[in-house]
């Protein structure tokens, strides 16, 4: 886990070394939405970064 302010932002990045997913054939479940709306209504972004057998990384910025 990364955390830390850069750029007037607050950035993290989260990622783990588990089977992945297929971003394409599966869109982002009600969770991961959940969390890029809610960092959206504030101003800021998600990221998910995923492939089978690579593992996933969940990464965003929240102004501050």
């Amino acid at each position: 886990m990364n955390l830390g302010g850069e750029n007037g932002a607050l950035r993290f990045s989260i990622s783990d070394d588990g089977a992945g997913f297929d971003l394409k054939a599966h869109p982002l479940g009600a969770g991961l939405q959940n969390m890029a709306d809610r960092l959206d209504a504030l101003g800021g972004s998600l990221t998910i970064t995923a492939a089978p057998g690579r593992g996933t990384v969940v990464s965003g910025s929240l102004p501050i």
